[in-house]
């Protein structure tokens, strides 16, 4: 195994771009497999991104532990069907009067010419050292538990049911978190190109400006601030370079793989809108596939067997028991054999109202998981009217932050073109500048958040899988 060490992401004023997930807290714990570390990837799509994180995640790796843990629960509730098969070897070496005479009755080493010697006072007060080699085959059915045995395999295999919804849960998490990560990625990246237009553009004002300086026509303060602002746009860039690293870095830690590991995404950032999407039939999908609902409904379910258990513990219980013995002095060499079989029925008459008190707590987990049903519904359906009117609201900002773009780069042309005819100031071109940048910016987190919402529908609405479907 190699160890893939992960370096902690630092947050600065444009960062937040980077959702820093408990996740990576996690992670940065956890050595990475070598799977995880090895190079060959080329190009990463979106859905190749899901793909790898849905292998290598450790959260999911965890989860998956818990199931089959869960699994193996389901299997030993399943066993109390089964009936219990025992062999036990037993050495007694005693001069207990009562241990002594029961070995030799179980010897069935008493004859008409012992009797007397062994039933004397003599013998059964001071046996002496009696030694008995007793071999025990056992076997146990049970017949009726109560329905003990049924309802906790029942609820057994409901309890691996919820886990299973909840792994599925915990799956489209997960996705989501990388879906951000890797559109974070895009959208450093696209800042990166754009702090590289403005460095650009800030060095072609730098030369306009010492130009119109050696020609007369601006003063030296305004070659000084044209530097100024050159190497506060080099600054920028530096801190977009390092900020595109970062999210590549985390991005890495999301899905699972080598924090090193390179490879070029092929997914964009791309506008998109369905409005044929309605409040009422995201809250049908959502109560029909929301994994964490379909898990509260199963637990539900389980309290109400909870009940029925509860009950059982009222009713009696019947078990049959099966036992072969084989008794000797010496270690079997003429060994007598003897069986034993019981049927016993137990009524429990009264348990100090322990019983009593535990069907009452079944009954309230009941009306519990009733009441986290009802607030679960109403926190699901005001996430899926969150998510849709975002969804909208999204849409409309990135229109109108396109056309800020636009605006503002004509704008922008304008100011620089009198700047050269001496009819404005430096202040006035780079301020309009700074307008520039700040609506392009404006339109790529739009972008961004736009993007990402089509996957936060999906995943209210227990939808998030590999392939999102292309109706969002």
């Amino acid at each position: 195994m190699n160890k893939c060490k992960v370096m902690k992401i630092a947050v600065n004023h444009f960062s937040g771009i980077f959702y820093l997930i408990p996740i990576a807290i996690l992670i940065t714990a956890i050595t990475v497999s070598k799977g995880a570390c090895a190079a060959g990837i080329k190009g990463m799509s979106i859905n190749k991104a899901f793909l790898y994180s849905l292998k290598y995640n450790k959260i999911l790796r965890l989860g998956k532990a818990n199931l089959d843990i869960a699994g193996y629960e389901e299997n030993e509730a399943l066993s109390g069907f089964f009936p219990k098969i025992n062999f036990n070897e037993t050495y007694l070496n005693t001069d207990n009067p009562l241990y002594a005479f029961g070995s030799v009755l179980n010897q069935k080493i008493l004859t008409n010419q012992n009797v007397q010697s062994y039933f004397s006072p003599n013998f059964l007060n001071n046996p002496g050292m009696v030694h008995n080699y007793q071999s025990e085959f056992q076997i146990e059915q049970p017949l009726f538990m109560g329905g003990k045995i049924y309802l906790g395999y029942q609820r057994a295999r409901l309890h691996k049911l919820s886990l299973k919804k909840g792994l599925s849960e915990t799956k489209q998490k997960v996705l989501y978190s990388v879906a951000k990560a890797y559109y974070s990625v895009i959208l450093a990246h696209k800042y990166v190109k754009l702090m590289k237009s403005m460095v650009k553009t800030a060095r072609a004002y730098k030369n306009l400006s010492e130009n119109l300086y050696n020609a007369g026509q601006v003063v030296s303060s305004d070659v000084l601030r044209a530097k100024v602002e050159l190497a506060k746009a080099e600054e920028k860039l530096a801190t977009a370079k390092k900020d595109y690293k970062l999210s590549k870095y985390f991005l890495n830690i999301t899905i699972g793989l080598n924090v090193d590991a390179k490879y070029k995404l092929t997914s964009k950032l791309l506008p998109s809108y369905n409005k044929s999407l309605s409040v009422g039939s995201l809250q049908k999908e959502a109560f029909a596939y929301r994994p964490d609902y379909k898990a509260l409904l199963l637990d539900k379910k389980n309290m109400g067997l909870g009940i029925k258990e509860a009950y059982g513990k009222f009713l009696p219980t019947l078990v049959a028991g099966y036992d072969y013995f084989s008794n000797g002095p010496a270690i079997h060499p003429d060994d007598s054999y003897s069986y034993a079989f019981t049927v016993m029925l137990h009524f429990n008459i009264f348990s100090g109202l322990y019983d009593y008190n535990n069907l009452q707590k079944s009954k309230s987990r009941y009306n519990t998981m009733i009441e986290y049903r009802g607030l679960l519904r109403n926190k699901i359906e005001m996430q899926v009217r969150k998510a849709y009117l975002q969804y909208k609201t999204n849409f409309i900002n990135t229109n109108v932050a396109k056309l800020a773009v636009l605006n503002a780069k004509e704008t922008l042309r304008i100011t620089a073109n009198r700047y050269k005819a001496g009819m404005t100031t430096l202040i006035n071109l780079y301020k309009t500048l700074d307008q520039y940048k700040a609506a392009k910016v404006s339109y790529l987190n739009a972008l961004y958040e736009l993007t990402l919402d089509k996957y936060y529908i999906k995943l209210v609405t227990g939808r998030l899988t590999v392939v999102p479907k292309s109706k969002y």
